[in-house]
């Protein structure tokens, strides 16, 4: 009489001869669970035979003895497997939980995840393929809560307390290490992908110029320092990088414990006086999404400090903010008292002169980094705005040594002509919300634009100088020497005399507005507003002008006292002076980011007005090929119809001034 021959692994179980009908039945029963072996003579069960042995074990029942030393031997093997197989795997980014005793396909419905086989060695069995439900290791904290749910199998619920008993085991420590540095310990059977994220918040990479050739090259700055203790890696970090690390070592099922003092809670009473934007709550959302990390990229005129604000009042965590200039330092004080309910005596300030650390401060950049160990450990929140510094050089590390964990990065234009916008994600975050001037159009936020570029010739006598400079170009002797030559091509260009005459007419058609007028010297400036203010009240700011004489012509300006501004290197970033609907680009500008921020002082207040733009270039010189990168046209691309349709005119010309 025949026998039934099974393997599980290597283990070869054995039936007693059977009689021909009990031994069909069997067999027919068996082949459910796996695939027969033809060269061997036995029947291979795969996992199927573990996953639904209750099934098995039934058929069986009905056609052998419970006391049959097959059905024996097949319950002991099974079990061995349950008991030896590991409860939980970790693959890359997922973590993976054995299927033992409960419907897989129930628990893949209610929760996610999919059926994954991998081959697991087994005492004794050897080689065992088994299931497993996979999911992203990033939800292990997710499904841990899900204890508590009872529509879940109870065999799953027990694989998901194994899963929270071993959390201890997956931690990964994070301690202090003198002011700046932080120190990470991580289990030495760690993955070695995690532990090449977390190494690699120690590197930072940023462009530089390299000196035989003035290009710019990637560069890295290894700044980890690693080794080992007691049993587990310990890698030293810069203190920005508390900020990744939680999320990093969840990426891989592993528990961050930050054992690190963070500020958590404010001392002072906020009351949020304001209201966003669409926009604004988009961004707000969308940075809180990304674990409250990120750049913000909105134009000039959109609303970045209120989004600022917003997260201020929301999180209630002491916070410092870094601004580029003493301008932006005062008007950030100013706002969080007037919309925060905060009194200003209550105000943290570092630069101008001041040095008052406290709950809410506001840091230039440059005041930020001769006090670093003042501030590195004080605050939970830190908000850069006019980001794209963060990565200048003696700018980064502010960003890099402040141990806060929440970052919020503001800026209108962060890509960089150095390409280091690289460091300002890697130290601030990625760009977790960006939203362009047309659309803000389309919503009514900002204003239209039109936008003119008038060529203007040399005069006569500046052409030779120019000529003769370009070939004095052509035979320099090296690079430093050919830099020379061309920044005295752009001066010639920049302060071209007949540009003034343009720029009369062009106030004289704009005498009832206000107007912003950008030059690239003192002296054109001045230049420039001795020859218009027969037209219109004009005054001129520079850097030479005194703080006291700053604040009362930007009042004037915004009394309409005075209607025009002539700015040197002014208006770029925080001149708080009120809107105006023109702006007039008579030179200064090289770079696309100074270009669009001196474009969005004329875009405040709305669909109602048409703001316009006129860029005055020297014709037939260097400044073409600058006004070229500066991309002005487009500015307007996307809104041409509307601006047509609702005022009547082109959204952009060039025009080719011929002088009287």
């Amino acid at each position: 009489m025949p026998r039934i021959r099974i393997c599980i692994g290597n283990q070869l179980i054995e039936s007693n001869e059977l009689e021909i009908s009990k031994y069909i039945r069997v067999n027919n029963h068996l082949r459910r669970f796996g695939v027969p072996d033809n060269v061997r003579n036995v029947l291979k069960l795969d996992w199927r035979a573990v996953v639904y042995f209750d099934d098995l074990l039934k058929g069986l029942l009905s056609i052998l003895e419970d006391k049959d030393q097959f059905i024996r031997e097949l319950k002991i093997t099974i079990n061995k497997i349950i008991k030896n197989i590991p409860s939980i795997l970790s693959e890359n980014n997922y973590i993976l939980l054995a299927v033992k005793n409960y419907d897989y396909k129930k628990v893949i419905e209610r929760v996610g995840g999919e059926l994954s086989l991998k081959i697991v060695e087994v005492n004794e069995l050897g080689k065992i393929e088994f299931p497993y439900i996979r999911f992203p290791a990033e939800k292990v904290l997710y499904l841990i809560q899900l204890l508590g749910d009872p529509m879940l199998p109870e065999g799953f619920k027990s694989i998901l307390l194994d899963l929270r008993n071993s959390m201890a085991e997956r931690k990964v420590i994070i301690k202090e290490y003198g002011i700046q540095w932080i120190e990470v310990e991580i289990p030495i059977l760690a993955p070695a992908d995690m532990y090449e994220e977390i190494r690699k918040l120690g590197i930072i990479k940023y462009y530089s110029p390299d000196p035989s050739t003035s290009e710019m090259v990637l560069k890295e700055e290894i700044l980890y320092k690693e080794h080992r203790r007691d049993g587990k890696i310990i890698v030293r970090l810069p203190a920005y990088s508390i900020a990744w690390l939680p999320k990093i070592c969840a990426k891989y099922g592993f528990y961050a414990e930050i054992a690190v003092p963070i500020p958590k809670k404010l001392r002072l009473n906020i009351k949020q006086n304001f209201s966003l934007m669409p926009h604004q709550q988009e961004a707000i959302n969308a940075w809180k999404n990304n674990g409250n990390l990120g750049t913000i990229v909105i134009p000039t005129g959109g609303g970045k400090t209120f989004i600022g604000l917003a997260a201020i009042a929301e999180l209630k965590i002491p916070t410092i903010i870094f601004v580029p200039n003493k301008i932006l330092l005062w008007q950030w004080m100013d706002r969080i008292s007037r919309f925060l309910g905060i009194p200003k005596q209550e105000i943290g300030i570092l630069g101008a002169g001041e040095k008052i650390i406290k709950d809410i401060t506001v840091a230039t950049y440059q005041s930020g980094i001769k006090n670093i160990n003042k501030i590195a450990t004080r605050f939970a929140l830190a908000i850069f705005d006019e980001g794209h510094h963060v990565p200048a050089k003696t700018f980064k590390d502010s960003a890099l040594f402040i141990r806060a964990p929440f970052r919020m990065a503001l800026s209108a234009t962060p890509k960089r002509f150095d390409n280091n916008e690289i460091l300002l994600f890697q130290l601030a975050g990625e760009v977790a919300y960006k939203i362009d001037y047309a659309e803000l159009v389309r919503r009514g936020v900002l204003a239209p634009l039109a936008v003119r570029k008038i060529l203007v010739p040399l005069p006569p006598e500046l052409r030779p100088v120019y000529e003769a400079t370009e070939k004095e170009l052509e035979k320099a002797r090296d690079e430093l020497d050919r830099k020379k030559k061309i920044n005295k091509l752009i001066e010639i260009a920049r302060d071209n005399p007949e540009k003034i005459g343009v720029i009369r007419e062009i106030v004289k058609r704009h005498k009832d507005e206000k107007i912003f007028i950008f030059t690239g010297s003192i002296n054109f400036a001045e230049m420039v507003a001795s020859a218009i203010k027969d037209i219109i009240p004009v005054a001129v700011l520079t850097a030479k002008t005194s703080e006291s004489e700053e604040k009362r012509i930007s009042r004037d300006f915004v009394e309409g006292k005075i209607r025009a501004l002539v700015l040197v290197k002014k208006g770029e970033e925080g001149l708080d002076v009120g809107d105006a609907s023109v702006a007039i680009i008579a030179g200064g500008s090289k770079q696309v980011r100074e270009f669009i921020q001196r474009v969005g002082r004329v875009l405040r207040g709305g669909t109602n007005k048409l703001a316009w733009v006129y860029e005055i270039v020297s014709k037939d010189t260097i400044e073409e090929a600058i006004s070229r990168a500066r991309r002005a046209r487009e500015l307007v691309r996307g809104i041409e119809d509307f601006i047509r349709e609702n005022f009547g005119v082109k959204a952009f010309r060039i025009i080719r001034w011929t002088p009287s």
